[in-house]
């Protein structure tokens, strides 16, 4: 066998490979990961692995959505059950370790595929982003133009019913009148060509224009984090009203920058990764007197539950986690071979991709 080039390799890097399949296969083969990962439901990743010869070590990042939603609760390929695509999964003679983020993954998955029963399943949660540097309280703010006295609600994620922002904005509209209190909320369209005066319009015809003017949209992407940090520092409360998540990355990220947070009560990953969150049984029907006395609460918790996600989901420790759980899994005669390739600067770096996604 020839000497391995990397620790680890995502499938994940080749979702926007057009190349052929036989091609890919034989660059994975050509880099020699000692560990391939892939994740939840792909056809293509199937594929890929038919290609393969038996016996890689595959790291299988499995996601469920929870209990709460009518949708999906697992992310598959059109037309296919998860099911049978474990089943040929196992069979292709490569060693898989599935993990996921959080327990209440794990044991969903495990009774809606109880073939994942029998295997060694790992646990390790998404990692934290470290802050960008030179990104204030006031760089969002002003161009808002707020000042000190006024605060900002924050909400955000993909706009579809699953992630409750329509919600959040309608109650909004609908129940803040202090003129000085404002929601900001940070939106990734589900469907393509969706603009701003869209969105706006749609909520007005909902609940009204009155308080239009203190309610600001911005439309954004994917991974666009010096922007996320701006709105992180810039808001003064964040509303989470998810009840599909297999994390909640705008739940722990907020927490994590100290922000109040109210949570909608689900039974979803927003639910667990932050002890002792202050949960809203119903943001639609919550009255700002009610609304007040939970800002109350979560400003008392916000610090300790900073510290929370600082000790357990920072960088440093998920990345620690995750190599302690590849080694675990990894045969013996290979750990000289694992050691030296997780000091590469590469693989480390490849892992800290792994970790935050």
């Amino acid at each position: 066998m020839s000497r391995r080039q990397l620790l680890a390799l995502q499938f994940d890097e080749f979702g926007g490979d057009f190349r052929p399949e036989e091609k890919i296969a034989e660059s994975i083969v050509e880099e020699s990961p000692l560990w391939l990962r892939i994740s939840n439901f792909f056809e293509r990743h199937l594929s890929l692995l038919r290609r393969l010869p038996p016996g890689q070590l595959i790291l299988w990042k499995l996601e469920h959505w929870g209990n709460s939603t009518t949708f999906d609760r697992l992310l598959v390929s059109p037309d296919t059950d998860p099911r049978s695509y474990t089943e040929e999964l196992l069979s292709l003679g490569h060693r898989v370790y599935p993990y996921a983020f959080t327990e209440r993954n794990r044991d969903l998955l495990h009774h809606d595929i109880p073939q994942l029963c029998d295997l060694d399943f790992g646990i390790v949660p998404l990692a934290q982003k470290a802050p960008v540097e030179g990104v204030s309280r006031t760089t969002l703010r002003n161009r808002l133009n707020l000042d000190s006295a006024d605060t900002l609600l924050g909400a955000g994620g993909m706009l579809h019913p699953t992630k409750g922002i329509d919600e959040i904005a309608v109650w909004f509209l609908r129940n803040v009148q202090d003129p000085r209190t404002h929601l900001l909320c940070c939106v990734i369209p589900f469907e393509d060509g969706v603009t701003e005066d869209q969105i706006r319009r749609r909520w007005e015809q909902t609940a009204g224009v009155e308080s239009s003017h203190r309610l600001h949209i911005h439309i954004g992407a994917y991974r666009q984090w010096e922007w996320m940090c701006s709105f992180y520092q810039a808001v003064d409360v964040m509303l989470v009203n998810s009840v599909s998540d297999s994390w909640g990355r705008m739940l722990s990220e907020a927490v994590g920058f100290g922000v109040p947070t109210l949570t909608r009560r689900a039974e979803c990953a927003t639910n667990d990764i932050v002890p002792d969150l202050v949960l809203v049984n119903d943001f639609a029907n919550l009255s700002y007197g009610e609304f007040r006395t939970l800002v109350d609460d979560a400003c008392d918790r916000a610090p300790r539950l900073a510290r929370y996600v600082d000790n357990h989901y920072a960088e440093p420790v998920v990345a620690e986690a995750f190599l302690e759980m590849l080694r675990a899994r990894t045969p013996s005669e290979l750990w000289a071979e694992f050691d030296r390739l997780s000091r590469q600067p590469r693989s480390r770096r490849l892992v800290r991709e792994m970790i935050a996604h």
